[in-house]
């Protein structure tokens, strides 16, 4: 049934995305959110990863020549590592987890590419649509 709703998920950004000209943070990011509104902390936990690894780019940058797939690349490896030194610290109460290794990484690039209203905006909406579709086939 998760194979399903990711699919839709999918559908929806691009559908999103093709209509606006947005992207909202990857294709995957929003259906993930959606999946985790039942629990807030996740998803507060995940933009944090979000952020820690936008300002450790940002500081990356200053340097390195970052662009292009070798940036994407260090955001993949920034966002492995962070979610991995939070899960091994055991810094997050309640066993609670980040939302996926990849996902930070796909939120920062839409961040560096758009910004974060344009990027927070669409990932609200889309997330709030695939909800809509959670409720409405009863897995929320």
């Amino acid at each position: 049934m998760y194979s399903k709703i990711v699919i839709v998920g999918v559908l929806i950004a691009v559908l999103y995305s093709e209509i606006t000209g947005l992207s909202t943070g990857g294709l995957v990011a929003p259906v993930y959110f959606a999946l985790s509104l039942n629990d807030p902390w996740r998803i507060a936990y995940s933009l944090i990863v979000v952020l820690g690894v936008y300002g450790l780019d940002k500081l990356l940058s200053r340097y390195l020549i970052l662009y292009g797939r070798r940036l994407f690349a260090v955001n993949v490896v920034l966002s492995f590592a962070l979610t991995y030194v939070v899960g091994l610290l055991g810094v997050l109460p309640f066993g609670i987890r980040v939302i996926g290794y990849l996902v930070p990484a796909l939120l920062v690039r839409d961040l560096q590419r758009q910004g974060f209203v344009k990027t927070g905006i669409s990932l609200c909406a889309v997330a709030a649509l695939c909800a809509l579709c959670l409720l409405w086939v009863g897995m929320l």
